[in-house]
């Protein structure tokens, strides 16, 4: 295995250090790697094909995962109906697999209703023929809510504060998302959006990222100017 050629992988938003060997992924170990592990094995008992393979780790400590072909984007950028049906197609099923790892009447309690991905932006989707097949880079998946992780969803994948979107034709698109999805109050799903807006300002202000800032800043007073737009109009 020490003869293989190691590849860093760059496409999407890859984890320094990330490389290919083969037909699998090497990545640096995270303080989640147990449960990362956990969750793709429990996904795959469950004949999910939309994840990587856990393969465990090799001899240098780092995760090991099957590697999925296809192409992964660098950057948001607008897609298609269908692209968006088949995204959330894909994370409805994901979601209701997950939620069995987590299902205890204590998680009920608090709110915690599967397993959250925590980072489905579509650069986080590997795609064939523009068409997302699969999703990837599961570091900072944790138990948490559906509409916690869809309120992320919903910014990146319809680009929530483009201004080459008018607010209705995002409330289209929202409505698809969500009904594609399944039985969420749109509502909900947006203040969520806003909740993970104002995460990301807060998190890039402390390390010092002016950029994103001020990219998610625009953002969220974007989604906060048409949030009635938005939980209003319905898909037609």
């Amino acid at each position: 295995m020490s003869n293989e050629v190691e590849i860093p992988l760059t496409g999407g938003r890859v984890t320094q250090g990330v490389v290919r060997v083969g037909d699998t992924v090497r990545r640096p170990p995270t303080p989640n790697s147990e449960f990362v592990h956990r969750l793709l094995r429990h996904l795959k008992g469950r004949s999910f094909g939309g994840t990587p393979t856990s393969l465990g780790t090799d001899e240098h400590g780092r995760d090991v995962f099957s590697f999925i072909e296809g192409d992964v984007p660098t950057d948001l950028a607008f897609h298609s109906d269908q692209t968006l049906s088949r995204a959330a197609c894909m994370i409805r099923v994901f979601h209701d697999l997950a939620a069995d790892l987590v299902a205890t009447s204590a998680a009920t309690v608090v709110g915690i209703e599967t397993v959250c991905h925590n980072d489905l932006s579509p650069c986080n989707f590997v795609f064939r023929d523009d068409v997302p097949v699969a999703i990837i880079d599961f570091d900072a998946a944790a138990p948490g809510s559906r509409d916690t992780d869809l309120g992320y969803a919903v910014w990146l994948w319809l680009d929530l504060g483009s201004s080459d979107i008018a607010a209705k034709e995002q409330a289209r698109r929202l409505a698809l998302f969500l009904d594609t999805y399944g039985d969420r109050n749109p509502g909900s799903v947006v203040e969520a959006a806003l909740a993970r807006q104002a995460a990301t300002i807060a998190r890039a202000t402390s390390l010092g990222d002016s950029a994103m800032a001020d990219w998610a800043a625009s953002c969220m007073a974007w989604t906060f100017r048409h949030q009635q737009t938005l939980t209003l109009v319905q898909n037609s």
